[in-house]
């Protein structure tokens, strides 16, 4: 059975008018390999310490294979998510900021060809097409693969546990392969404004990789640096909430 647009979306944070026009920004988070919605909540609540907002929406984007859609199998291909998340989106007022980070770079990338957001922002990502060296990551053994993960800076711990290391490696693997396998078509590039943050120290996606980015918008591009590696929602999370927040004012309708 299919999804419904509305298990495509998860609701973190509504803060100040919920009327849509009335200053509202809607801010979409595009999960990294094997994430769940939830891990962008401390993003989120930064944001809204952020305010007063004359209204601000945060959701994340809730894929097949964890958090409520846990009994899903993993989506096989980035078309497969994008385009029932573009059509999840379908439906909302007001203007649309899309954020991915990683993975979730390239997602958020994919619908915005659809959605057209207001602005989209990238971080921990190579653009589309552009593969680092080395042996593709869906390629390698769970040893090889956790083992990489944590070099990256990726915590050990939930790897550690056998019952979650059996629920999480395949959901991390089949979201890496759909990542590594996706060749968009060519398109035109967007109208929409693009914000790259790159991490200074991120072996995977470094600044100079980032920077590609900028090819593929006809609209104005802007880099930010952060002291950080490739995890910057833990490393740098209020330097990039600082981004992002930046992002979202300059985004708000004039009230």
């Amino acid at each position: 059975m299919a999804a419904s647009a509305g298990s495509w979306l998860m609701s973190l944070v509504e803060s100040g008018s919920g009327v849509p026009g009335a200053g509202r920004v809607t801010l979409v988070c595009c999960p990294y390999a094997g994430a769940a919605p939830t891990a962008f909540l401390p993003l989120a609540r930064a944001l809204a310490d952020q305010g007063p907002w004359p209204g601000l929406r945060v959701l994340a984007a809730q894929l097949p294979g964890r958090g409520r859609r846990i009994r899903e199998a993993p989506a096989r291909s980035l078309d497969a998510l994008a385009g029932p998340l573009a059509g999840a989106l379908a439906a909302e007022e007001g203007p649309l900021v899309l954020y991915g980070h990683s993975m979730g770079a390239l997602l958020a990338y994919a619908v915005a060809r659809t959605v057209r957001p207001a602005h989209l922002v990238v971080s921990g990502s190579r653009p589309p097409g552009v593969r680092g060296a080395g042996e593709p990551w869906h390629l390698r053994s769970d040893e090889e693969l956790v083992a990489g993960m944590v070099r990256l800076g990726a915590s050990a711990a939930p790897f550690d546990d056998p019952g979650i290391r059996a629920l999480a490696l395949p959901v991390l693997r089949a979201d890496l392969r759909a990542t590594e396998l996706w060749d968009p078509e060519p398109g035109p590039p967007l109208a929409s404004p693009v914000t790259a943050v790159a991490g200074a120290r991120d072996a995977e996606a470094p600044p100079g990789a980032v920077s590609g980015w900028s090819r593929l918008t006809g609209g104005a591009y802007r880099q930010e640096e952060l002291d950080g590696g490739h995890f910057l929602l833990e490393e740098c999370l209020p330097e990039l909430a600082g981004v992002l927040g930046g992002v979202i004012r300059r985004t708000a309708p004039a009230r």
